[in-house]
This record gives C-alpha cells, structure tokens and sequence, in this order.
C-alpha cells in the first residue's frame, strides 16, 4: 500500500501542469472571457487612455481595422498620447451589445455594437456608435485580442 501511495503521488507530481493557452474552457466561460477582454481594453485603453495596459488586452502583434485604417500597438500608442495631450479632454464612457460570440476552440470571435458617450463634468458632449468585431485567442499569459475591425455606424 505504502509503494501504491508513492507511485501515484510520483505519477501527479509528474504530470505536465497546463498553461494558460492550454486550457479547457467551457463555452459559457469562453462568452465570459470575450466579454471581459472587449469591455476592459474599451475601459482602460480607449476610455482610459493608458497604453501601459496594451499589452493585458492585445497580443504582440495586434492588429485594429479602424474604419478603412490598419492600426497597430504602436499605432494606438500615438492616438493615445494625442488624447492625453488634449486640454479638458471628455470622459468616454463605453456599452457594448453582442450580436454573436462564437467559440472555435483555439479562438472566440465576437461581433457587436458599441456605444459610447462622452462627458464633460456631468454634460453629455457627444455619442458615437460603432459596428465591431474581434478575434481573442489564447496565450501563454492568457486569453488576447489577435485582431479587431471596426465601422462607425451613424446615429
């Protein structure tokens, strides 16, 4: 029984420990995952304008098909740092509504709406709306954004 015990006990110790890109995900966990990744890079990146967060939300070589535009990480630094120089810049305040989330295992697809609203203090400055999607893959370090593609929609 003692030689039983050790056996296994050299067996789970043995055992390759899964990564994060290695992981089993239920679907309901995968709609969850997605929806994370979409809202926290619109709240902290795009509403928060902090490029020290790029690399939380979107893989290395990210790319965001912005409206007829190709963007990149270094791309969207330049947008952000134009943002912050801006004097009484408005808060931008992000809602997203899913169409689809669709799960192909090594990857989620997302397509959605997303409307955001921008406010001075308590003033409502200005709304746009955008038709969107995205793919998230995983990664060593986690789920990412791989590629992002968007289209304003007029109000």
């Amino acid at each position: 029984m003692k030689y039983l015990f050790i056996s296994l006990l050299f067996l789970v110790s043995c055992q390759k420990q899964e990564s994060n890109k290695d992981q089993k995900f239920t679907k309901l966990a995968k709609e969850q995952i997605a929806k994370d990744l979409i809202q926290g890079a619109f709240d902290d990146l795009w509403a928060g304008v902090d490029s020290t967060k790029i690399a939380k939300y979107h893989t290395d070589d990210f790319i965001l098909l912005e409206h007829g535009e190709v963007w990149d990480n270094s791309r969207i630094k330049v947008y952000m740092n134009g943002q912050l120089a801006r004097k009484n810049r408005a808060k931008r305040i992000n809602r997203m509504e899913y169409i689809s989330i669709d799960d192909y295992d090594e990857s989620i697809m997302v397509s959605y709406y997303n409307f955001a609203e921008f406010r001075r203090a308590d003033t409502l400055v200005g709304k746009a709306k955008w038709l969107e999607s995205a793919l998230a893959i995983p990664t060593e370090d986690g789920w990412r954004l791989r590629m992002m593609h968007s289209t304003r929609v007029k109000n």
